[in-house]
């Protein structure tokens, strides 16, 4: 037996899981299901926007599609208006010019907003010098003709995983326009490497389709491999993967030779109690992952070459033993955190040249 439901996982704080957007923009959310709202929006002249819906659409919508022509001021509306909002789809509207204080910019600064930009500070607030970003917002799709993400303007989107952009060129990146170890960019077939070259997109997991996400229960009698392709999907295509149930070497051997895609991973409610040598081995667009619970032992250079692995990667607390080279290259890891008593044999090498990041976390007995 196996269920499967096509959608992406998009994780806020540790221990929360909310729902996530596919392609076909099916929502679902592991704590129940939650209402879907959709509006598509043709807005006529640049800064009405928000004359268009009621109050109550403004704060119930969750998915929005805008056409015609915006600009700061629509933005801001956005930004503070739109309580429950997840995704938003910019894609063929065009950002026209504004010059004045009520667009995004902190403290009612006048200020001139260029055309075919995402304005600076369009999904943040500064709030006593500290910026905090639209968190509900989880996918944006940006237009072909977008020239600019300008400063700040995504800073602080902590639940902002995945970003759309149209366009084979790639725009001007400006100071933390967008968050490389947050955001996976999707972008045309054959635009990797402008992207890779150009300043500021070097380190984003930059990915040349659109995102393809599973939430798989493999059964005791199943195995990964007869689950994926039940759903027809291959496994290099995949990019956001949530897996419960049983979970083997052989299944995680699927994982590693053939899904060199993965953004995100979560085995957290899996069976699997090792990862094999070199389970995850350069797998250079894996930004997260949830490890197993009953998780005992790392295997030789299991995350080796994870350059874009970041924050902090929680160990289950039944860890008993990581083996050599576990972490080497994974210069974006910040901590590896301890929570249990139980890890009595490091390997030489876990980090590489670089200083240990093992942090021990754990109540005081």
């Amino acid at each position: 037996m196996y269920i499967c439901t096509i959608n992406q996982k998009l994780l806020t704080k540790m221990n929360k899981r909310h729902f996530i957007l596919t392609n076909l923009l099916l929502a679902i959310s592991f704590s129940g299901l939650t209402a879907q709202v959709t509006k598509q929006i043709y807005v006529d002249k640049a800064g009405t926007l928000i004359s268009n819906l009621t109050e109550q659409e403004a704060m119930t919508v969750t998915h929005l599609t805008i056409t015609g022509k915006i600009n700061a001021v629509d933005f801001k509306n956005i930004r503070d208006g739109f309580w429950q909002l997840e995704s938003l789809n910019i894609s063929n509207a065009e950002i026209r010019t504004y010059a004045g204080k009520n667009g995004t910019y902190p403290e009612d600064k006048f200020y001139v907003y260029p055309p075919n930009c995402v304005p600076a500070y369009a999904f943040c607030t500064m709030v006593n010098g500290v910026a905090k970003g639209k968190s509900t917002l989880k996918e944006i799709y940006l237009s072909e003709k977008v020239r600019n993400i300008e400063d700040a303007a995504f800073k602080g989107c902590e639940n902002l995983y995945i970003c759309h952009i149209n366009r084979k060129t790639p725009p001007n990146l400006l100071q933390d326009g967008l968050s490389d170890t947050l955001t996976a960019v999707f972008i045309p077939a054959g635009s990797r490497d402008q992207y890779r070259y150009k300043k500021n997109w070097e380190n984003f997991a930059l990915i040349e389709d659109t995102p393809v996400s599973l939430t798989l229960t493999v059964g005791p009698q199943d195995n990964l491999q007869d689950v994926v392709q039940r759903q027809g999907v291959h496994p290099k295509d995949i990019n956001f993967l949530v897996i419960q149930g049983k979970l083997d070497d052989t299944d995680l051997k699927l994982i590693s030779d053939y899904m060199n895609n993965l953004v995100s991973l979560d085995i957290e409610n899996t069976t699997a109690t090792s990862l094999p040598n070199f389970t995850f081995a350069q797998k250079k667009n894996l930004l997260r992952i949830k490890l197993p619970k009953g998780l005992l032992t790392i295997g030789q250079r299991a995350f080796s070459g994870c350059e874009r692995l970041n924050g902090d990667l929680l160990l289950p607390e039944g860890v008993t033993n990581i083996e050599y080279g576990a972490f080497l290259g994974c210069t974006n890891l910040k901590q590896v955190i301890v929570t249990g008593r139980n890890l009595t044999s490091l390997g030489n090498n876990l980090f590489g040249d670089e200083k240990s990041k093992l942090v021990y976390y754990y109540p005081v007995n």
